[in-house]
């Protein structure tokens, strides 16, 4: 299986045993790296080290994320075979186990898998060359709709996960290739992805398409939305179902 990283800060250990305390039956395949606080670092300073340009517009905590992130690809890059990266805020599915033991046995080509992603933010799947993309959203019940109209979010209505049911359950997931996707709760990024990754720094501001020809008015929040510019030119594949699920909490 491929070495498992979890991001966590180290004033956040709630979250920490947390994550012991829902994926116990991962921990002896886990290592927890030191994440980076976003309010101490100077934005010069990543500017200087080659990770945003003077255009990126990401705040504090998405700042703190990114260098997290990027650590952990420099890892990936140098790694054998490539590394899975979560967050301590992540539920994994039981079968994620036996399905990430089979890719790296059957030695498949991959540039990054998703094995979980927000369901708040639509989804473009490419389910066949020769086909036009596939965008699709979860019908999931968000709340404040006064919020899902600022974030042009989609599938406004709907349920909440059965997070019971959905755990319980045997799950064999097949994978799809995907060029638009948010969240990077769980992912496993092979060597040569987290290379393709680190070629496209320093992170720039980028005008991306969300709908079709309609432009996303918002800029890109994180580094997440912005790894979309990336995926047309890598092999992205995403977890259909997925076996990884965040709180997605924005405001931690």
């Amino acid at each position: 299986m491929f070495p498992i990283y979890v991001i966590n800060l180290q004033d956040h250990q709630e979250r920490l045993e947390l994550f012991k305390k829902r994926n116990h039956f991962l921990l002896d395949h886990t290592q927890f790296f030191n994440g980076y606080n976003g309010k101490i670092l100077p934005r010069r300073q990543m500017v200087l080290d080659g990770l945003i340009t003077d255009r990126n517009t990401y705040n504090a905590r998405a700042l703190g994320i990114l260098k997290s992130h990027v650590e952990l690809w420099k890892i990936a890059a140098n790694s054998d075979h490539g590394i899975t990266i979560m967050e301590d805020d992540v539920t994994i599915h039981k079968d994620y186990i036996t399905s990430s033991k089979q890719i790296l046995a059957e030695q498949k080509s991959f540039d990054l898998i998703a094995w979980g992603y927000n369901l708040d933010w639509p989804i473009r799947l490419h389910t066949a060359k020769g086909l036009p993309a596939t965008l699709i959203s979860y019908l999931l019940n968000l709340g404040n709709s006064n919020e899902i109209q600022l974030y042009h979010q989609i599938g406004a209505y709907g349920d909440r996960i059965n997070q019971n049911a959905y755990l319980e359950q045997s799950i064999t997931p097949t994978f799809v290739r995907t060029t638009m996707y948010a969240g990077l709760c769980c992912y496993t990024l092979s060597t040569q992805g987290a290379q393709k990754l680190l070629n496209h720094l320093p992170i720039d501001k980028y005008n991306l398409q969300f709908y079709g020809n309609i432009i996303a008015t918002l800029d890109e929040t994180g580094i997440d939305i912005s790894m979309e510019h990336f995926y047309p030119e890598m092999d992205v594949f995403l977890s259909s179902p997925f076996l990884a699920y965040s709180d997605n909490e924005k405001s931690r």
